[in-house]
């Protein structure tokens, strides 16, 4: 009997164990089953689906700009400060326009602001000096393009950009029109190959002691800290309703070279002012107005071409306000 007994029990051990391991398989699934619908459930109501391509680069620019949800968190103040003219010579401006979060900056290093920030290092400021990519430089273009790429900003400007019968839906063809459009090298003269559409529009450049571009307000801002920019009024300002954020005609030095009308928006993101470059600058005849409008405020974006080895790419693009 004790033998029964003794074997019995075992039996019911094991047994036992095994409804154990059933049970914690049973609530492991469980919880994975529930985490999996609860994420799906979280895309359904918060994931809203893209708003409908528009007909025309206006609807357009209405639609990016409701995309942009809050305002840049890395912009803490603008300082406006004194009115000036083109024309004047007096310093209207002692404090810097910009003050940002750099803390902030430094930790979120995925944002498209920080990796935009990453590439101003990585060109040469005299057009008369070639450009020599590395690979570490070609690598951080990559970086940029493909988060810029995953804002529902580029995606809505892409499918915009497919009904115009422009690029096709596929995700690589539209990285390969980015990156070509903006980060092809060509030269500004002498044969020299100095020079690019992102350099001149998102950065600057210096030809024969003249500041050419500077129409991106994050690289006025970095300028400012390293002491390059010296802003010195503002000529117009027309507010889009956002706070921080307006499009800004001022006047400035850089590098101790004048410049005495400059034009960028304010407080915008890297993809929305990189969609509506690259919309208005495709979908325009070259030389007309391309109406734009961002919140309250309506605007123009002037764009020239610069055609190299058969292409037409940015020679530059900027805001003025209407």
């Amino acid at each position: 009997m004790d033998a029964v007994q003794q074997q019995t029990n075992t039996s019911s051990n094991i047994d036992s164990v095994k409804c154990q391991k059933l049970k914690r398989f049973v609530i492991v699934g469980l919880l994975i089953t529930i985490g999996i619908l609860s994420w799906h459930f979280y895309e359904y109501f918060h994931s809203k689906p893209l708003p409908r391509t528009p007909d025309d680069v206006l609807t357009l620019s209405k639609n990016l700009y409701a995309e942009e949800t809050e305002v840049s968190p890395y912009l803490y103040k603008v300082n406006l400060q004194g009115k000036t003219t083109s024309g004047a010579h007096d310093d209207r401006a002692p404090k810097n326009l910009f003050e940002l979060h750099q803390d902030l900056l430094a930790r979120d290093a995925n944002s498209t602001t920080a990796l935009l920030m990453r590439l101003f290092d990585n060109y040469e400021l005299d057009t008369s000096v070639a450009e020599q990519p590395i690979s570490e430089h070609l690598q951080e273009q990559h970086d940029f393009l493909r988060a810029v790429m995953n804002t529902r900003v580029m995606k809505l400007t892409m499918r915009y950009l497919v009904k115009k019968d422009i690029v096709s839906i596929e995700y690589d063809d539209q990285l390969r029109l980015l990156q070509e459009l903006w980060f092809t090298p060509y030269s500004r003269g002498r044969g020299i190959v100095g020079s690019s559409s992102f350099e001149h529009v998102f950065m600057a450049e210096i030809r024969d002691q003249k500041v050419l571009g500077l129409h991106n307000w994050l690289y006025f801002a970095d300028q400012e800290q390293r002491g390059n920019v010296d802003y010195k009024g503002w000529l117009s300002h027309t507010e889009m309703g956002k706070h921080n954020q307006m499009v800004l005609s001022l006047r400035q030095t850089f590098h101790n070279l004048k410049k005495p009308v400059n034009g960028f928006f304010v407080g915008t993101s890297p993809e929305l002012d990189m969609s509506l470059y690259t919309a208005c600058f495709l979908t325009t005849v070259e030389k007309e107005p391309c109406h734009i409008q961002l919140g309250h405020a309506s605007a123009t974006i002037v764009s020239f071409g610069w055609n190299w080895n058969g292409m037409r790419l940015i020679a530059t693009a900027y805001p003025e306000s209407s």
